[in-house]
């Protein structure tokens, strides 16, 4: 597989989600990459870990309805956007956070 540099656009799938977020980028930046905190404010998630920096070729895992995925960190840019992706039960997702100004999230 190719590292992927986007999501796959040509999915049978995709979600777009956003949220307004009024809070200064830094702390968006952090919450959106501090994976093992994910739990605490993200109630659809019963776990979260990643041991390394969060850094493209990094992987971390994390549990959210029941089954736990491993992904692999491809890309970030620094208080700007993130990718990352992995693979659970037969299914291959890829998320592209983005928070910039204005403040926004997308997963």
């Amino acid at each position: 597989m190719t590292r992927p540099t986007d999501i796959d656009r040509d999915a049978p799938v995709i979600a777009n989600h956003e949220i307004d977020i009024t809070a200064p980028l830094d702390t968006v930046w952090s919450l959106h990459t501090r994976v093992n905190a994910w739990p605490s404010w993200n109630q659809e998630m019963t776990g979260a870990s990643l041991e390394d920096p969060f850094e493209a070729g990094n992987s971390f895992t994390w549990t959210s309805y029941g089954f736990t995925v491993t992904s692999t960190i491809y890309e970030v840019d620094d208080h700007s956007r993130t990718l990352w992706g992995g693979e659970a039960q037969g299914i291959t997702g890829t998320t592209s956070g983005v928070s910039n100004p204005p403040p926004r999230v997308s997963t």
